[in-house]
């Protein structure tokens, strides 16, 4: 039999091995348990991809925000300076966006300003709630706002890949008492 090159070919192929008599189900039966095994790899190994992708996107609305910040740097514009920043990062594989609220302290010199970051807590699960922001100047409402409807997207999304990788690392856990059980069966005595 040639080596089945479409997923219907494949799965037919598994649905003929499985009602078959003239073949070594024992060889079978490992061959299945690894494929289902690098099966589970790849789409482990997809997610990552998927979230470094998730993980661009999300800088893009961070992008956005710190280009509205960038132009309201001047003495010369209303709310300067703005009080708020945002950080996309990836964190021992997990995907984070975080808020922060910017204190501005003059140097003892006199040149300059020292910015001292305080992170500000997220209160529901996927989204900063509006209060988090009543600092900001009314020029960065908007923008916070559009950017954090971005993150809430993002984050909802990744939450969601989150919750494939647990159902990936289960399926694996359950595999291998699967195949332990099979393995432990006895033939019948004749």
């Amino acid at each position: 039999m040639s080596k089945p090159k479409t997923i219907q070919e494949i799965i037919e192929h598994w649905h003929q091995a499985a009602r078959a008599e003239n073949i070594d189900h024992r060889n079978g039966s490992q061959a299945a348990f690894a494929q289902c095994r690098q099966y589970l790899q790849s789409l482990s190994e997809s997610l990552d991809v998927e979230r470094a992708r998730l993980r661009y996107v999300a800088q893009r609305f961070s992008d956005h925000f710190w280009a509205h910040n960038k132009a309201h740097r001047t003495p010369d514009t209303s709310g300067y300076p703005g009080h708020h920043g945002c950080r996309v990062r990836m964190l021992r594989g997990s995907l984070e966006m975080h808020w922060y609220y910017n204190v501005f302290v003059k140097r003892k010199s006199g040149h300059g300003h020292d910015v001292f970051s305080q992170h500000i807590c997220r209160e529901h699960k996927h989204r900063y709630a509006k209060s988090a922001f009543n600092r900001a100047q009314d020029w960065e409402l908007p923008i916070i706002d559009e950017t954090e409807s971005g993150f809430e997207m993002v984050r909802t999304v990744n939450a969601n890949l989150t919750q494939i990788r647990y159902q990936i690392r289960a399926n694996l856990k359950q595999l291998n008492k699967l195949e332990a059980h099979l393995q432990s069966l006895q033939s019948p005595k004749t």
